[in-house]
């Protein structure tokens, strides 16, 4: 199966393959790179029986595939990889308990990577620009705004124009990318939110 820009969920057995957080979790890690089962439990710190039982149950419903497989030690490793970047729902599973609770997790899982990104980020990731002050090498800032569902699908478009007149997507290693370039990391995260009145604690 050839990796697409976006797959279709297409039944509610589907769906629920992807709803258990766990295999979110692997599911979002697999989208970015290739990894064995051993890279995987050791990354999530869970058994290899484990994190085996999940990788088939999402190898079974056709959203995850080996993609190459070597041999280390007389062992065969096998590689598993997303088959596509971004998964959606078919029409008919809208709306659906299943896809909501999965959207929630893929959003935690966001905000975990985040997390571990600006705790594992060197020192000069937050540096102040002693030469220039008004120089930007990072942000961090949160926004309540309003408007309606055009105005909102519309600033995705545009936010999307926007990395592309200013960044190239990060290469894979020893792809030959401009050595020059700084390597940014960047976290969206926007959502419908009613509840104006919530606290940061």
């Amino acid at each position: 199966m050839k990796i697409t820009g976006v797959y279709k969920i297409k039944t509610h057995e589907q769906l629920k393959a992807i709803a258990d957080p766990l295999r979110t979790k692997i599911l979002m890690n697999l989208v970015k790179n290739e990894y064995t089962g051993q890279q995987l439990a050791e990354m999530l710190g869970i058994t290899r029986n484990n994190i085996y039982f999940h990788l088939k149950e999402l190898e079974k419903h056709n959203v995850i595939q080996v993609v190459r497989k070597e041999e280390k030690n007389g062992i065969v490793q096998k590689y598993y990889r997303a088959v596509a970047s971004r998964f959606i729902p078919d029409e008919h599973l809208l709306p659906s308990e299943d896809l909501i609770e999965t959207s929630r997790q893929v959003f935690m899982e966001t905000l975990e990577v985040t997390r571990a990104k600006i705790v594992n980020a060197p020192a000069s990731s937050f540096a102040l620009n002693s030469s220039n002050e008004t120089l930007r090498k990072n942000i961090a800032s949160t926004y309540s705004l309003r408007g309606n569902e055009e105005s909102f699908t519309a600033f995705i478009e545009d936010f999307k124009v926007l990395l592309d007149k200013h960044f190239v997507k990060s290469a894979p290693e020893g792809s030959g990318e401009n050595t020059e370039d700084t390597s940014y990391y960047l976290s969206l995260i926007s959502f419908q939110d009613d509840d104006e009145d919530i606290t940061i604690q």
